[in-house]
């Protein structure tokens, strides 16, 4: 057994028995070592890895529970989503895995990571991944039918995260196209992209952040007005459990669109949980080194996903995609 697979071993016993502590005996049968090695496995985690553990005297235990593979397949319900699951301790981008190993990967490969080093978003904008409190994951998709338009995947994920959320009994809400906010303040967001070779798709990829368990002060700063955590809201979240249900409602929405071509299940719930909708907000046109910036009221989103404004300088309306353009209240995020 090498050091990566007794890590793996002993962080998903500690995430099974989350909350309790497991004693140093156990923990050295379970990857039968003595307790040198042990401790220095527990070190490595603590100090290079960052993993959120504790230790005691004669126990280790966790500070809340982490990404575990076991963990996420007990609760899914899929017939291809997350078979396989890869888990990673740490990664330079998820999305980027399943990018330089796509021919290799089968369609419905779920990529997890503890932690990632050079996550971004839409826009190219930095997302921050520290070790072992928030989800960061991307999902590969090779559908059989391929004529339809991919930017709206963005839209059904955010809507099969918002039902996923609800199990946690969080309010959430879609700050169009790929934000999801709670309390007006950004948890998660998603980066949908498309691989090609020629003329020919050759995947999809998903690629989702969520700031599950993060303090107040792991947020950096200059973005703590803008973003928050589930943590920060309900209390410690098990990660396991929202991937799991996430890709369950995932796979019943999208399996449901390309059977029917109907976008309604999704983005009316795109619209419900809106935190746009009836808003008046800057809207700001990103094209290269130009840029403008108009206040629109925001009246819907319309059945292929795009953003219905009206602004208020002309009274114009005016159909916007998610592109180019990004949407600001007067002081703040949103």
């Amino acid at each position: 057994m090498n050091v990566i697979e007794m890590k793996t071993l002993l962080l998903d016993h500690l995430n099974k028995v989350y909350p309790q502590s497991e004693t140093i005996q156990i923990l050295m049968s379970l990857i039968s070592s003595d307790q040198d090695i042990l401790i220095q496995l527990v070190t490595e985690l603590l100090l290079e890895d960052k993993m959120p553990l504790v230790r005691m005297q004669q126990e280790i235990r966790l500070l809340y529970p982490i990404l575990s593979i076991p963990a996420v397949q007990s609760g899914l319900k899929t017939h291809s989503l997350g078979k396989p699951t890869l888990l990673f301790q740490t990664i330079s981008s998820t999305n980027d895995y399943l990018k330089n190993n796509l021919n290799s990967l089968d369609n419905g490969t779920l990529i997890l990571a503890h932690k990632q080093s050079f996550a971004r978003g839409r826009l190219g904008r930095a997302w921050s991944s520290p070790a072992g409190n928030t989800i960061s994951m991307s999902l590969l998709l090779k559908p059989e039918k391929n004529n339809f338009n991919y930017s709206l995947l963005t839209q059904l994920a955010a809507a099969a995260l918002i039902k996923a959320l609800t199990f946690h009994n969080t309010i959430a809400e879609i700050k169009w196209p790929n934000d999801i906010v709670v309390n007006r303040k950004k948890v998660a967001g998603i980066l949908t992209e498309t691989e090609y070779s020629g003329n020919t798709l050759e995947g999809i990829i998903l690629g989702i952040g969520i700031n599950t368990n993060l303090d107040e002060s792991d947020i950096p700063l200059d973005i703590r007005e803008k973003a928050t955590s589930l943590k920060s809201v309900i209390g410690p979240v098990d990660p396991n459990s929202l991937v799991s249900r996430f890709l369950n409602e995932f796979e019943r929405l999208f399996d449901g669109w390309i059977t029917t071509w109907d976008t309604k299940p999704f983005l009316e719930i795109c619209r419900n949980h809106s935190a746009l909708i009836g808003g008046e907000y800057w809207i700001e046109e990103n094209r290269g080194i130009k840029s403008s910036k108009r206040k629109a009221k925001i009246e819907t989103i319309n059945d292929t996903g795009f953003l219905v404004v009206t602004y208020l300088d002309t009274f114009e309306k005016a159909t916007l995609t998610s592109t180019n353009y990004s949407i600001r209240a007067d002081h703040g995020y949103i």
